[in-house]
């Protein structure tokens, strides 16, 4: 099934690439920004299903939000910033000034996500981060309303990436090797040694992960809850045992 799946983006991309280039000629890349390739595989997805409305979490200086707003110029772009005081909320304003299908609001994107959230959208998390984002992500697809949520920097080792990968194994991710293989040049101009197996997979960007309706989001939630405690209290103890020899008295000799 999930081979599948891949077959059916990978042939899409190959069509849609001439129109990517052409949306987004000229455009920078923002050091925050999520990836073009990333973003291609937004796109690549997406595209063939005809957005009515796609909301995206986590602005910044509007990189994804300005690219999106091209790739989509008939699609309604919500996008959501929780600091309007960040020196970045400015850069992104004067980025997305001519952009009328962009709506740009501020606040909390895991109270305001769960409001905003309709039939068939498709949402785009880049902030929160890790756990919470996934955690956003299963909250709003357990409504059974959006098509799909995208989450951004599962990095390849991550913790919330390891519980995706044993919990989620036919969600797609942007560094798969068939995809990096063939759309890495869109992030640079350097030579990217090709997987040696199908199933090889090395630390590629950030990472971003497609995740759609039909899965049992109840349970994947109360998991990666759990799972989010579990690294809590990991990374707890690994603090207090990382600290506790420093806290002896210099004099202090074990046995």
């Amino acid at each position: 099934m999930k081979n599948g799946k891949w077959n059916k983006l990978l042939a899409a991309a190959e069509r849609l690439l001439p129109s990517y280039r052409q949306a987004t000629a000229g455009l920078g890349h923002e050091s925050k920004g999520i990836r073009p390739s990333e973003l291609f595989f937004f796109y690549a997805f997406a595209a063939p299903r005809r957005p009515r409305r796609i909301l995206e979490s986590g602005r910044g200086r509007a990189q994804s939000t300005l690219v999106l707003a091209r790739l989509f110029p008939e699609t309604a772009v919500v996008s959501l910033e929780s600091d309007p005081t960040s020196p970045d909320a400015a850069i992104a304003a004067e980025r997305l000034r001519s952009c009328a299908n962009v709506e740009c609001r501020f606040g909390d994107s895991r109270r305001l996500l769960r409001l905003l959230v309709e039939k068939d959208d498709f949402v785009l998390i880049d902030g929160p981060k890790d756990f919470r984002a996934l955690k956003l992500a299963f909250q709003l697809l357990k409504t059974g309303r959006p098509t799909a949520v995208f989450v951004h920097d599962l990095w390849l080792g991550s913790p919330a990436r390891a519980f995706v990968d044993r919990f989620l194994p036919e969600a797609l991710l942007s560094d798969e090797p068939r995809w990096v293989e063939r759309y890495a040049s869109l992030d640079s101009r350097k030579n990217i040694r090709p997987a040696s197996s199908p199933n090889e997979r090395r630390a590629y960007g950030a990472t971003l992960a497609s995740f759609e309706r039909g899965e049992d989001y109840h349970r994947l939630l109360l998991r990666c809850t759990a799972a989010q405690g579990a690294h809590r209290l990991h990374e707890i103890r690994r603090k207090i045992l990382r600290r506790s020899p420093r806290s002896r008295p210099k004099d202090f000799a074990p046995g």
